[in-house]
């Protein structure tokens, strides 16, 4: 009973045996498991840019942002100035000419004014040669006493010249010296005087100015003349109406409309 009990024990005991020799087996022919590899070394992490290095960079983004902008821009530039270029050279002769003007009348201002006044005494000279020579020298008198005139010694050139333009019938019948009333006439030229008039066929001289103007046919409503006036050293163009109710009135207007009054004036007897 006991040699039975000891082969069973026996006999178990050999597939174990055998079994884990089996195991040992295969774990002495299984090939060992690589080693771990060794971990990396941790890299660095880059260092920060200096602030100046990177505003740096960004103003160099910006410069080449705006020559970029610039080149683009160029061709629309190039027009603009091209044809500003041509206006102006196409003006230029137009602006030349301005400008010789302004330098003419601004250098010779005094010059037109003495040049007037020449005209005024040359045109008033002649005038009253050729009535001294159509009347021998001596004046022709005539008109109301109380509208005498000054001796002729004392009247000035263009005075006595419409007086006696006047008087022999030389002229328009505008032609002549008048003023306000009759006894102003003797204060023609001795005193002063707001209004009076003396008028050739191409001169009129009123208070303070002295006019150069084409002699001008009368009609029944009158004579328009456009005169050229010296008045407190400036020149400007006027433009006159003569109208006669009567041969010995005289009414003057300008183009505002107003108008005065004169009688005529005459050389005393």
């Amino acid at each position: 009973m006991n040699k039975i009990r000891s082969l069973l024990i026996a006999g178990a005991l050999v597939p174990a045996f055998a079994l884990g020799a089996c195991e040992d087996e295969k774990t002495a022919q299984a090939p060992s498991a690589p080693p771990p590899a060794p971990e990396a070394p941790a890299q660095p992490a880059p260092p920060e840019k200096p602030a100046a290095e990177t505003a740096k960079e960004g103003l160099d983004k910006l410069r080449e942002a705006a020559e970029k902008a610039a080149k683009d821009l160029q061709p629309t530039l190039d027009k603009a100035r091209d044809a500003a270029n041509q206006a102006l050279k196409d003006a230029q002769p137009a602006i030349d000419e301005a400008r010789k003007a302004a330098e003419q009348l601004g250098a010779s201002v005094g010059e037109i004014v003495k040049n007037a006044q020449d005209d005024f005494k040359q045109a008033t000279e002649n005038l009253e040669k050729r009535l001294n020579e159509l009347q021998g020298g001596r004046p022709v008198v005539s008109g109301d006493p109380a509208a005498a005139l000054s001796p002729p010694e004392k009247l000035r050139t263009d005075t006595r010249a419409a007086a006696k333009a006047a008087a022999a019938g030389v002229g328009p019948a505008y032609v002549g010296v008048w003023a306000v009333q009759a006894s102003d006439c003797a204060k023609v030229d001795q005193e002063a005087l707001e209004i009076f008039a003396v008028i050739t066929p191409t001169t009129i001289r009123r208070y303070e100015s002295m006019c150069n103007m084409p002699e001008t046919p009368l009609t029944k409503d009158g004579a328009t003349v456009d005169a050229e006036c010296v008045a407190e050293g400036d020149v400007g163009m006027q433009t006159l109406l003569f109208s006669l109710p009567s041969p010995d009135s005289l009414t003057i207007s300008g183009s505002e409309g107003a108008g005065v009054n004169l009688v005529r004036c005459h050389l005393p007897g």
